[in-house]
């Protein structure tokens, strides 16, 4: 699905017949982020951005199992939050922290996506490395960024952090202290903490092991199912979730996304099977999967 020599930017409504069209008997999955683009920012499935009730995205997933497409969640959260979420959508295999698991069956099945082995540091389970880290970027980054021990208490290889702070600088830090085989990825915003900061656009960030992402994910996935990118879409609404699009066929961006993060917008030039939706967060999902499920 690949279009050279064309405008900036592709809306998925000037190509949604082609790619419709592209993907006829060959999507088998649809990878889908969860905060911002299959539910609204609040964390919620059945209210849009405006917080008005919208629940179209029931029956699409409901539409989307009967058509053959298996539903994939993948999430910064981890594999027991996400657990929950799947159970309530009727769905059983997801992605959980950012790439770093792959669960089939609600965790009948987990497998890491990296090696584990090679993986020393102690950032979970109230490790003493995200100690350390939290106190280097709490006062690099005052009242801009906060973690607590118990956010990732039960997760397996990610921890979180929420504020607004710049990512680069941090990953530097990260680096200078040791920390070289972790990296700091901006999951996108969220209105679903109240952190105290002072920041104009709260934003989750995933404390991870380097070189790991959602595409990490997806690929392992696509080998497990003995599938193609031509099999799969994605879409979502932030800088990690853009990552995505190197292991699909087409990535479908929320509008919103754009407006509140210019900088996203140099990394879609890396890519050319990117489309932005005309909607906003899950009304954009609700956009897209409409029309390649009708």
């Amino acid at each position: 699905m690949k279009n050279k020599g064309i405008k900036e930017f592709k809306l998925f409504s000037d190509y949604k017949k082609a790619i419709k069209e592209e993907l006829k008997d060959n999507l088998r999955v649809i990878y889908t982020d969860l905060d911002g683009t299959l539910l609204n920012d609040r964390g919620c499935l059945i209210k849009d951005n405006e917080n008005s009730f919208f629940t179209d995205s029931i029956d699409l997933i409901h539409k989307a199992e009967k058509k053959g497409w298996d539903t994939v969640i993948v999430s910064g959260r981890s594999r027991d939050q996400l657990r929950t979420s799947a159970m309530l959508m009727g769905l059983k295999n997801y992605i959980s922290e950012l790439g770093c698991e792959i669960v089939y069956n609600l965790g009948k099945e987990v497998h890491a996506t990296f090696d584990t082995g090679s993986f020393n540091y102690e950032i979970t389970k109230g490790g003493k490395d995200l100690v350390k880290i939290i106190k280097i970027l709490k006062e690099a980054f005052p009242g801009k960024i906060e973690s607590r021990i118990e956010w990732s208490l039960n997760r397996s290889y990610n921890a979180l952090f929420v504020g607004e702070i710049d990512i680069d600088m941090a990953n530097e830090m990260l680096n200078n202290n040791g920390y070289g085989g972790l990296i700091l990825a901006n999951n996108g915003f969220s209105k679903m903490f109240d952190a105290g900061l002072d920041v104009n656009n709260l934003i989750i960030y995933n404390l991870m092991p380097s070189g790991v992402d959602k595409s990490t994910g997806i690929r392992a996935d696509k080998k497990t199912r003995r599938i193609n990118s031509g099999n799969c879409i994605a879409l979502g609404d932030s800088a990690e979730d853009i990552k995505m699009a190197k292991e699909v066929s087409a990535f479908f961006l929320m509008r919103d996304s754009l407006e509140k993060n210019p900088q996203i917008q140099d990394l879609i030039k890396n890519y050319d099977n990117i489309y932005i939706t005309e909607e906003k967060m899950n009304r954009g999902w609700v956009e897209v999967i409409k029309y390649l499920a009708d």
